[in-house]
C-alpha cells in the first residue's frame, strides 16, 4: 500500500490520549517490543513529565487521515548521556521510537513513511540535531526494516545493560546519507 505523506500528521500527546495509549500498550505486537502494559497512573507517572516539558521526550500522536494510528517520540542523546555514551552517539544527535498501536495498519509500509515524514518535518526542524540514531532490538525484523526503508544504516550490535536481546544502532544523517554509528 502506498501511504500520501500529507494524509500523515503528528500532534502532540495530551492527557486526553492516555486510554488509547493504555490500549496500545496492551496490544500483543506492541508489548512485544515495549514491555510496558501500563494503567492510567503508570502512564501519568511516565508520560505526564513528557507531556508538561519537564522530561526532555517530545512525545506526538501519528495520525492517518485524521485517525490515530500509534504514536512517536524523539528526545536528544544529549539528554540520556549513559545511554548515548552505550550506544556511541553524539550529543548532537537525536533519538526517535515509534509505535504503530493500529493492528490493521502493521506490515503495510506505514513505519518507513511516518519516520521520514516525522524526522523531516519535527526533528530536523531542530537545526543543532546532526543526525538521527536509534536501537531498536536485533531481533525487531519489522522495525529495522522500516528505519531502512527510511533511509538509515545499520551499524553495530550492543547489549544494554539488564537486558540480554542485543539492539542494532541505526543512523540516519541530517544530509540524508547513510552512515555507520
Amino acid at each position: 500500500m502506498t501511504f500520501a505523506t500529507d494524509s500523515i500528521t503528528f500532534r502532540r500527546l495530551s492527557r486526553a490520549d492516555f486510554p488509547l495509549l493504555e490500549q496500545w500498550l496492551k496490544k500483543p505486537h506492541v508489548l512485544r517490543w515495549w514491555r510496558e502494559p501500563l494503567d492510567g497512573a503508570a502512564l501519568e507517572a511516565k508520560y505526564g513529565p513528557r507531556i508538561d516539558g519537564i522530561e526532555p521526550t517530545f512525545v506526538f500522536v501519528i495520525e492517518y487521515d485524521g485517525r490515530p494510528v500509534g504514536w512517536i517520540q524523539w528526545y536528544r542523546w544529549a539528554d540520556y548521556e549513559l545511554h548515548a555514551r552505550k550506544i556511541g552517539v553524539a550529543f548532537s544527535d537525536a533519538g526517535i521510537d515509534l509505535a504503530i498501536g493500529a493492528l490493521d495498519m502493521i506490515g503495510r509500509g506505514l513505519g518507513p513513511v511516518v519516520l521520514k515524514s516525522f524526522i523531516d518535518q519535527i526533528v530536523f526542524a531542530d537545526s543543532s540535531i546532526t543526525a538521527v540514531v536509534s536501537d531498536p532490538e536485533a531481533s525487531n525484523v519489522r522495525s529495522r526494516r522500516a528505519f531502512e526503508k527510511a533511509g538509515f544504516g545499520s551499524g553495530a550490535a550492543v547489549v544494554l545493560d539488564g537486558e540480554r536481546e542485543p539492539r542494532v544502532i541505526v543512523r540516519l544523517n541530517r544530509t540524508g546519507t547513510i552512515a555507520g554509528p
